[in-house]
């Protein structure tokens, strides 16, 4: 997966996975990664992602009646207490790279990558960009409304 981070004051509650496959034209991934932060406030990570039998078994299990294909979208919650327990499960295993600072960043990125694309959290998966920017405006306007207390479907 290939990640595009947005830079902001605060961190970001979600992530976008764009599939694609080999056939998707070139630039795609841009173009839309480039719309998605243009248009929405509070996406962190959006990474391209080819589809999986890992990815497409929890997407079928969540979504039934999706048929799960490329070019589409999932966005997740990023949770980041997770990420921090998968952090810490892995410096137990390498304790002595730990104590010696000596672990690659390459392992933390993919706990990181584990952690916040587990598919079976996934809020919302379609094949159109207009319909995860309206998701996650109504969601930037639903944790305006409630003060930022998270209260949102599914979320």
């Amino acid at each position: 997966m290939f990640f595009k981070k947005k830079p902001k004051e605060k961190e970001a509650d979600y992530c976008v996975a764009i599939f694609v496959d080999e056939q998707t034209e070139e630039g795609v991934y841009e173009r839309l990664t480039d719309q998605l932060l243009y248009e929405v406030d509070n996406i962190g990570v959006i990474s391209e992602a080819t589809l999986s039998d890992e990815m497409i078994e929890p997407l079928h299990e969540i979504f039934p009646d999706a048929e799960v294909k490329a070019v589409s979208f999932a966005v997740l919650k990023i949770d980041r207490e997770r990420i921090q327990e998968e952090t810490k499960k892995m410096e137990s295993k390498y304790k002595w790279r730990k104590f010696f600072n000596t672990i690659p960043i390459t392992e933390y990125l993919k706990v990181e990558d584990e952690a916040m694309y587990d598919f079976r959290t996934t809020l919302l998966y379609t094949h159109h960009i207009e319909e995860v920017i309206e998701y996650m405006k109504g969601i930037e306007m639903a944790e305006e409304h409630d003060g930022g207390h998270n209260i949102h479907p599914k979320g």
